[in-house]
């Protein structure tokens, strides 16, 4: 246990040491100090418990005989002797700052908020079983996969987001910049993986509300891009809109494809809703059209400065650097003036 007790005690001379500099250097800054995942502090406990093993573990130091032991009391220990367990504490002290620096310690000083200009928009997009029809090219819903990667390819500062429905609403994507994933989801959309028999608008523009709804742009949009009537159970589109307008959410409708005088389409509902939040209602009944009415949107379309979270200065390699000076004098001492036999 004296052993153990040497190692402890060396290792806190060893942090000591690394603590006066730090704070020397570091000086009024250490007030600004904070630890992004303290949790990695209970790490700590494995380097102290395997020192305490071995201590409790170690078998007797081996003994020689020596004809007078008077003598050899009177020189006792030398430096080397009384030295023996700096290896070890030293190899603790660097396992501790090591634990530290996975805690990451970061300066709340010099804080940098990363500043972009955008919108924040939801595209909800109808997968009901009419949108396989071939009045557009290939088919609407693959007319309205073209522009839709085109027109996320022209905002590449703004965050969106990608909502589906047909009998029922589900979310695709949350709000992102990472465009790129966000096509290839768009690419990858087909017809039959949701119930699409029925059209289910209010609850498309519901989703898009909630993807919307931890936003914090001056500007939020929805884009509805759809080819029928509402004709689900569920939420009505005219009640959405009305919590979208008094969210200072705009909703812009798109009505695709070709129809007759059958009751399949409600161009006067889109409208409504487009008009109640301050937004405009399209009707694309071929290609050009709807790449005229998504080029008219991006022209509408403002921008508005999004505040990001605030990226704080990493302090860990203020830890790691001492933590391998440290194992580096360890395996110094531990192979020349300090080496042990056997």
């Amino acid at each position: 246990m004296r052993a153990v007790l040497a190692i402890l005690g060396w290792a806190l001379v060893a942090l000591a040491i690394v603590a006066l500099v730090l704070l020397a250097i570091l000086k009024g800054d250490v007030r600004h100090v904070i630890w992004d995942e303290p949790w990695w502090a209970l790490a700590a406990i494995v380097p102290v418990a395997v020192v305490l093993v071995r201590g409790w573990r170690a078998p007797r130091p081996a003994t020689m005989r020596f004809s007078r032991t008077s003598t050899l009391r009177r020189v006792g220990p030398g430096w080397a002797a009384r030295m023996v367990a700096v290896p070890d504490g030293l190899r603790l002290a660097a396992a501790l700052l090591l634990v530290a620096a996975l805690a990451r310690p970061q300066s709340t000083r010099g804080a940098q908020y990363i500043e972009r200009e955008g919108i924040d928009i939801v595209i909800a997009l109808d997968l009901s079983e009419s949108m396989e029809a071939s009045d557009l090219a290939p088919n609407r819903l693959g007319a309205a996969q073209i522009v839709i990667d085109a027109f996320i390819a022209r905002r590449p500062r703004d965050r969106i987001g990608l909502v589906v429905f047909g009998s029922t609403a589900s979310s695709v994507s949350p709000l992102t910049t990472d465009h790129g994933v966000l096509r290839a989801m768009v690419r990858r959309l087909r017809l039959g993986t949701m119930d699409g028999s029925t059209t289910a608008i209010g609850a498309g523009l519901g989703m898009a509300l909630n993807r919307l709804s931890e936003s914090e742009a001056d500007s939020k949009i929805v884009v509805l891009l759809t080819d029928g009537v509402h004709n689900a159970e569920g939420l009505d589109p005219d009640s959405v809109a009305a919590e979208a307008a008094t969210r200072g959410i705009t909703i812009y409708t798109v009505l695709v494809g070709q129809h007759g005088a059958d009751g399949s389409v409600d161009p006067a509902r889109l409208e409504r809703v487009a008009a109640q939040t301050g937004g405009f209602a399209y009707t694309a009944t071929d290609g050009d059209a709807l790449f005229g009415s998504f080029q008219d949107l991006l022209d509408k379309l403002e921008t508005s400065t999004i505040v990001g979270e605030p990226v704080l200065p990493e302090l860990y390699s203020w830890l790691l650097w001492p933590a391998l000076v440290l194992l580096g004098l360890d395996l110094v001492l531990r192979n020349t003036r300090l080496r042990r036999f056997p």
